[in-house]
């Protein structure tokens, strides 16, 4: 009968490259302890995974973590892991970036600790079959996995063989339920994994080769702190070193494989993801006992993340299809690798998802990116029609200079404006949900969403309720005209409105310049009969650094009526609606004043306003209690329209985009 050798790893803190606040905490509340533990009893074996931010930030400041590392490796007490320098999602990645954030990462742990890596472990365990190619093009030997993402009858405690054409890889399964408590007993814990493998090794024939097996163990950075504050880890050493013939001893995942490995099972793992985002996708989509989740699953359940890979992907064809200079591409690609840390799309175990901050940090490095390629002086202003979001429909794709933005058939809206002058998504919205907000969005929120509503209708969408029949907010619109060379694109609708069962038909036509965008409405009523509607046109205006404090808000004026009239944006403007106030709208500015930027809207005509602050509240992975994650300003001008049978009318609304000076908080 074989041995039974556990190893422990803790894993990293996965944060934003630029909190050095983060990294200084988690050094001295978690490594400087665990590392005196280390290194006081020799005979206890520990992994590291570290992200290469983190260790750039050990070596600047904290300079006596490296050698105490560097010391503990070459007495091979520590194996140091590798992965992805920014702890990417790394499916999601074309190969050329999948490789090179694995190079980074290598390169810096080599360099940092002499010695190169031979395993990695996955943000979120996100895997795909076709990482087998770029982790053995790496040079990388062995992936950590969650024990979740493999099939029952290969879960036998020893390593898993993978091939996948022609190149192949070790992977060792990780499992959570033998996650120690402070308070369990040393007994306790041996006992649960001998019972566990015993189990195994009964259905298995590998007992007669006298196989040694592996339990592998994932330990956040603050679990492990617990078990050592705690004496767990030396109270499990001095049992361990007392108790001679326990099958259990502890070990590396490299020196067990170097030194214990006899057999390994052979197997095809697809693809998946940690528990915890399954978890959370099953309960949104309502779906039970699926398997395997994937990231795209995640992807799809959550729109906001889907907008921000769509962009990561649009930036790094960009960088990767630019050839002219070796160290402007440098740069940008190292903004590109910046922006795709895993916790940017999914959060983090602690952090609700959905988080707003997460993205527009992301947001903020692509941009820079962009930025870096433009500078170099040949930048031409362009609409470029493709999929840009790879549903099967094209998108019309602004590259202005002072913004970039498209604009969707699905609605017929703007579903992205990042401002190159302060790097952020201003279209960055959530659709609410009646668990978390108490309504339930049944149409995606973005810059020019046309709606016809009725009196009663429109009464209940100025204070904010859904309302309406998703005329024209949730119809797909179909192109009419498009023009490259004018920067124009006209589309067009044509929808049943149920109050009364007339026929309306829209044309809509974008007119793309330097600073923002023309957008003119010809609405006809196609009926037999006299139409009278509201027809309103909604821009959600994200609050995009949102912290639920008083810090980070607009100020939002209107000129109503030839006067200035101010609009305190903490509040909805359905009471100052029922007054005589906002009927006659010349001018909307909403003016970003801590970001310096103002959004200019000018109807043709006077019109109504009304405007409602929304604030969206998301969970975390763990389902603790909701909390505000992200902010937008519904902004809406409306007009009455009484159009007879066969006629139309015309509305229009110029968006300006003007550059402010910051106010400082």
């Amino acid at each position: 009968m074989g041995s039974i050798y556990v190893s422990f790893i803790v894993k990293s803190v996965s944060v934003n490259a630029e909190n050095n606040e983060l990294f200084e905490k988690s050094y001295q509340s978690v490594y400087k302890p665990i590392l005196k533990f280390l290194y006081s009893h020799p005979s206890f074996p520990l992994t590291f995974k570290f992200t290469g931010p983190q260790l750039q930030f050990y070596k600047r400041r904290k300079n006596e973590i490296i050698t105490l590392v560097r010391e503990l490796t070459d007495r091979k007490q520590i194996e140091v892991l590798g992965g992805a320098y920014h702890d990417a999602l790394l499916p999601l990645l074309n190969s050329i970036d999948r490789n090179g954030q694995i190079d980074e990462l290598t390169s810096e742990i080599r360099q940092t600790f002499g010695k190169r890596p031979r395993g990695m472990t996955l943000f979120q365990d996100c895997w795909d079959s076709s990482l087998v190619n770029n982790i053995h093009n790496c040079g990388i030997e062995y992936v950590i996995l969650s024990s979740s993402l493999i099939p029952d009858n290969k879960k036998t405690f020893l390593p898993i063989y993978m091939s996948d054409l022609g190149k192949s890889i070790d992977i060792f399964a990780s499992y959570d339920e033998f996650i120690p408590d402070s308070q369990q007993l040393s007994e306790e814990f041996i006992w649960n994994i001998e019972k566990a493998v015993m189990k195994a090794e009964k259905k298995d024939s590998f007992l007669q080769l006298d196989a040694d097996r592996i339990v592998v163990i994932n330990l956040t950075a603050e679990t492990a702190l617990e078990l050592t504050n705690s004496k767990w880890f030396e109270k499990l050493d001095k049992y361990l070193q007392t108790s001679p013939g326990c099958r259990v001893k502890l070990t590396t995942p490299n020196d067990f494989r170097t030194k214990n490995v006899k057999t390994k099972i052979q197997s095809y793992i697809p693809v998946g993801i940690c528990n915890e985002i399954s978890n959370i996708i099953q309960t949104d989509k309502n779906e039970k006992n699926r398997f395997p989740y994937s990231i795209y699953d995640f992807l799809y359940t959550y729109s906001p993340s889907m907008k921000l890979y769509n962009r990561m992907m649009y930036i790094s064809l960009l960088v990767n299809q630019y050839k002219t200079d070796k160290m402007r591409k440098k740069s940008a690609r190292e903004k590109l690798w910046l922006a795709q840390n895993g916790a940017y799309l999914l959060a983090t175990a602690k952090e609700p998802v959905d988080n707003n901050l997460n993205r527009q940090q992301a947001y903020k490095y692509l941009s820079e990116a962009e930025k870096m390629l433009r500078s170099e002086g040949d930048f031409v202003e362009s609409l470029t029609s493709f999929d840009y979001d790879n549903d099967g429909i094209p998108e019309y794709v602004c590259r202005m200079e002072q913004y970039f933005a498209y604009i969707s058939l699905n609605g017929g809206a703007v579903r992205e404006l990042d401002i190159m002058k302060n790097l952020c998504n201003y279209a960055d919205n959530l659709k609410r949900r009646a668990i978390f907000d108490g309504f339930d969005d049944d149409y995606e929120r973005g810059i020019f969403i046309d709606h016809l509503f009725t009196s009663e209708q429109f009464k209940n969408y100025s204070g904010g309720e859904p309302s309406g029949d998703g005329v024209f907010s949730r119809i797909q619109y179909s192109e009419l005209k498009y023009s490259q060379s004018h920067k124009e694109l006209q589309l067009c609708a044509r929808a049943v409105w149920k109050p009364t069962g007339q026929t309306v038909y829209l044309r809509k036509k974008y007119v793309i310049n330097s600073t923002g965008m023309y957008v003119q409405y010809i609405i006809k009523n196609e009926s037999d009969k006299t139409l009278g509607a509201k027809f309103a046109v909604e821009s959600n205006i994200s609050n995009i650094f949102f912290k639920n404090d008083d810090k980070n808000g607009f100020n939002i004026e209107t000129v109503d009526n030839g006067e200035i009239f101010v609009i305190n944006p903490k509040k909805s403007t359905k009471e100052i609606n029922a007054g005589s106030k906002l009927k006659n709208i010349q001018l909307v500015r909403m003016s970003d004043n801590a970001n310096g930027i103002s959004f200019v809207f000018e109807p043709n005509e006077k019109c109504g306003y009304c405007m409602n602050p929304i604030i969206f509240n998301r969970q975390n992975m763990k389902g603790d209690e909701a909390k505000p994650v992200s902010m937008t300003y519904e902004s809406t001008l409306y007009w009455d329209i009484n159009i007879g049978p066969g006629m139309e009318t015309e509305k229009s609304i110029n968006f300006t985009i003007i550059p402010v000076k910051k106010i400082k908080n």
